[in-house]
């Protein structure tokens, strides 16, 4: 579920972001092309970056360092997007919106290995189709999501207040998801004892 969030908050962001630049930000669709492919490079970098990070501290004795990378990661992206659709100032946007790309890039790498290491690898098969199910599902109604909230938030005017409203609401998830992460800790060591000694029953 947590996963699925992340990819939802991504979807609107997505589907809305030139629109909000170009409302907002008075921003040409061919201004854009700067500020994204720094916000989209960040966001690379956070994705390795995360990925990284989980196994160096797994290898250092941090028996739940997935899940920990991932709740950092989820606070980081609030952390900038939150400040970065307050301010009207384009560079300084960019900066936080390139933090909250980063951070909610890099929640994914560790949260997907986190989900591979609870279930016993003969029903990978089934994990990954009900993942790939919530993950669609949530980047399907993301769209129809926001832009229902952006209407009902003065998103009918021409300034980008609707919009920018909306994904300051849709922020509160991903602080939801940071702490539901960050719960899962308690169980996530017990469950992967399970996970493997499933395993070993099956190939025993």
């Amino acid at each position: 579920m947590a996963s699925a969030v992340g990819y939802f908050f991504f979807a609107g962001l997505r589907t809305f972001v030139v629109v909000f630049a170009n409302r907002y930000y008075g921003l040409a669709d061919a201004a854009l092309a700067v500020p994204l492919l720094v916000i989209g490079a960040v966001a690379v970098l956070g994705t390795v970056t995360g990925g990284r990070l989980a196994d160096t501290l797994l290898r250092r004795g941090s028996h739940t360092a997935r899940l920990v990378v991932a709740a950092v990661g989820y606070l980081v992206a609030v952390i900038g997007f939150g400040p970065g659709l307050l301010v009207t100032a384009v560079p300084i946007a960019v900066a936080f919106f390139s933090l909250g790309a980063a951070g909610l890039a890099a929640a994914n790498p560790p949260l997907d290995a986190a989900r591979l290491d609870i279930v016993p690898g003969r029903l990978w098969g089934r994990g990954e189709s009900v993942r790939t199910v919530t993950r669609l599902a949530a980047e399907t109604i993301a769209p129809i999501v926001f832009g229902v909230t952006a209407d009902h938030l003065g998103g009918r005017g021409e300034s980008g207040t609707g919009l920018r409203n909306a994904f300051l609401v849709m922020l509160v998830p991903l602080v939801i998801n940071g702490a539901m992460v960050a719960a899962s800790r308690r169980t996530y060591p017990t469950d992967t004892v399970t996970a493997t000694a499933s395993d070993r029953l099956g190939r025993d």
